[in-house]
């Protein structure tokens, strides 16, 4: 077991310095970032705690994973593998519960502690077996996969929005609309190969519109109906639930944007980080935007003409 976990070890360290960063540095922007993004959070927003609670909760599911899992069973035996799991569960919910508890939500934090346990004796499947019709399927790449990994997240956020309805929690729904365009968001952290790229017959500059483009369209089509279901419920606030989506979609157009930016690599630190300070301040997307379009048609114009 500590062999597993040292190669993590390295492996991480292997990552951070391909970033350019020492691996001390490195863990220490790290833990400040972690630190810094959960008291913004928690300084920012009334549904601090639930959305704290879901970012735990998604990153112990990626552990959850049923591939990872049989890949592991492959390689230990079953008491080890038992063992691991539960290690790196907890690993990975310990900066949560700590945070918590400087910010004395001792329940909370507690019984982070034993979910995370339990959720270690559990696997899933990231992939639907059964072919899922939907709508994006004459526009690859992002849509098609994400929506069909994120299905059961949507369902339950559209969930999370009834149920605001009917307690009356406005909070909780505005909560549950922050978690499609999260969803949405994590549609583009992965890029796509170059042959979907080549594809499209157009300059950098039509093809990032056409990109924008198709995103806002399918964006609308999965934010409908939490959306006119907010806007039938309270129809008072119509201004700032309009508000929060076209800020939903400002944040789309620039995640697109940041992606291209490092095309065909993975999204940098450095611009992971700028993209969450502007969800902190959202007056810096007025800035943003131009800027990472400038990037993007830059980048692309090696691979378009």
């Amino acid at each position: 077991m500590s062999f597993y976990f040292r190669l993590q070890f390295r492996l991480l360290n292997r990552h951070i310095q391909d970033f350019g960063l020492s691996p001390l540095w490195g863990w220490l922007l790290g833990a400040t970032g972690f630190f810094l993004f959960s008291w913004l959070l928690f300084s920012k927003t009334s549904f601090a705690l639930y959305l704290y609670l879901l970012l735990a909760a998604s990153w112990l599911l990626q552990l959850s994973n049923r591939k990872r899992a049989d890949f592991l069973k492959v390689i230990f035996p079953a008491y080890t593998l038992r063992s691991i799991r539960m290690t790196e569960n907890l690993i990975v919910v310990a900066p949560f519960v700590l945070f918590l508890l400087y910010r004395q939500y001792f329940l909370a934090a507690l019984l982070l502690l034993p979910a995370s346990l339990v959720l270690s004796f559990f696997h899933y499947s990231a992939v639907i077996r059964s072919a899922i019709p939907t709508p994006f399927g004459k526009k690859p790449f992002e849509f098609v996969t994400g929506f069909r990994q994120s299905l059961l997240f949507f369902l339950a956020a559209y969930l999370l929005a009834g149920i605001g309805i009917f307690v009356d929690n406005f909070h909780l729904c505005l909560f549950a609309c922050g978690v499609n365009f999260l969803l949405i968001l994590s549609f583009y952290t992965r890029p796509e190969p170059l042959f979907y790229l080549w594809s499209f017959a157009f300059t950098p500059a039509g093809f990032l519109k056409e990109k924008i483009k198709t995103a806002l369209l399918h964006t609308t089509f999965l934010t409908f109906i939490p959306l006119a279901a907010l806007l039938i419920a309270y129809p008072g606030k119509w201004w700032l639930i309009a508000g929060i989506q076209l800020l939903g979609y400002l944040y789309i157009i620039q995640v697109i944007l940041v992606k291209y930016t490092a095309y065909p690599g993975e999204i940098p630190v450095i611009q992971t980080l700028i993209f969450l300070g502007s969800i902190f301040f959202p007056p810096l997307l007025l800035g943003l935007i131009p800027f990472f379009y400038s990037r993007s048609v830059n980048r692309l114009a090696t691979y378009l003409t």
